[in-house]
């Protein structure tokens, strides 16, 4: 999205936290993008948006800075507190981007234990609020734009836009050549999941039992808990876990399958988002499985690229296309045609500028 919004003359600064221990932060550019890593001293605190050195990096580029507009991800500290004290301080137009749903439902991300239960008492509040209070809102999803729509947010102040796929990043690599650069085995069954959310994947090894000649690559942390359930059910050596795989050599691992996996269970977390892994999927020219829950269905059910299948017929969907790879080599070449048409930043852009022009416009400032 910022390079896209940087091809169209837009000058764009990108903050991220960095996902090394740092004390400054580090800049770069990136297709004409400024991107600023923040200071992360605790992995643990930085990942959540609650790192301090983090936040008050972001506030001084911020303050410091001569931005129109600011976009905030989501409702982390590190995102808000500085977006919000800018616009008092400078007056930049603030618009927040809803990208999960984090509380006040059943099965939403914050419907977990917390050592400190306030923070996800904060945050269920929070979360609505600094909606409410931004200029305008950008959501992920249609559930979530319908959320925003019943909290009060006016209409002409929410888009919806889905995340749109890396098309540069992730590009089709023929199966043989990523399994022979990698030493898989040639004539293997694997399916692949990629993902650090890993709530779902009960549902993956129930597959691998009723698939015993089935690899599944892992790809992501290597989580104990869910290790251990691999375990309890029977199917743990044959769970491939490279561990996290970033840049080129993710086109390689992606590549290496026959099918990509999606498993999602019907809970709030999962019908508000739209996981970066089924872009990432899509663009990678493989068959996608998935559940059929939130815009995942929408998405996938009229497009050819993929098989939609709730929780008991998972493992049904998984072995029709292992038993026909004629086509789930045509599903893969329909799963990269709807990430070049449907989910290409190029095409998805025009209308967050054209958001952004008319937020401006309501706060009397222009680009």
């Amino acid at each position: 999205m910022a390079e896209a919004l940087a091809a169209r003359g837009h000058d764009v600064t990108l903050l991220c936290v960095c996902r090394e221990r740092t004390l400054k932060t580090r800049w770069s550019r990136a297709a004409d993008v400024l991107v600023g890593e923040t200071p992360n001293l605790r992995p643990e605190f930085g990942a959540t948006g609650y790192g301090l050195p983090d936040i008050l990096a972001r506030l001084v580029t911020a303050w410091t800075g001569q931005y129109d507009l600011i976009h905030l991800f989501d409702h982390k500290p590190n995102a808000t507190l500085p977006g919000f004290l800018t616009r008092l301080r400078r007056g930049p137009a603030l618009i927040s981007d809803w990208a999960d749903w984090w509380g006040g439902a059943p099965g939403a991300l914050n419907d977990r234990p917390h050592r400190f239960p306030i923070v996800h008492r904060f945050e269920d509040w929070w979360e609505v609020r600094s909606k409410l209070w931004s200029d305008g809102v950008t959501t992920i999803s249609r559930v979530l734009r319908e959320r925003a729509l019943a909290a009060g947010c006016p209409a002409e102040r929410v888009l919806y836009v889905p995340t749109g796929a890396p098309l540069q990043r992730i590009v089709p690599v023929p199966k043989a050549e990523a399994r022979a650069r990698l030493g898989l085995d040639p004539q293997a069954s694997i399916l692949g999941f990629v993902g650090i959310s890993q709530d779902d994947l009960e549902i993956l090894f129930a597959t691998l039992q009723q698939q015993p000649q089935a690899l599944l690559l892992l790809i992501g942390p290597i989580i104990p808990s869910v290790m251990e359930m691999a375990e309890s059910l029977g199917v743990r050596q044959r769970v491939l876990t490279p561990g996290r795989i970033h840049g080129a050599e993710l086109n390689q691992y992606l590549g290496s399958t026959d099918l990509l996996c999606l498993p999602m269970k019907d809970n709030a977390y999962n019908r508000g988002r739209l996981p970066n892994k089924l872009l990432d999927y899509l663009a990678a020219g493989r068959a996608v499985v998935a559940c059929p829950v939130g815009d995942v269905a929408d998405i996938l059910g009229p497009s050819g690229a993929g098989r939609l299948a709730g929780q008991a017929e998972f493992s049904e969907a998984v072995a029709s296309l292992l038993a026909r790879p004629d086509l789930a080599q045509e599903l893969g070449v329909q799963a990269r045609a709807l990430a070049e048409t449907a989910f290409n930043w190029n095409d998805l852009v025009p209308a967050i500028e054209d958001f952004y022009f008319k937020t401006l416009d309501a706060r009397g400032r222009s680009l």
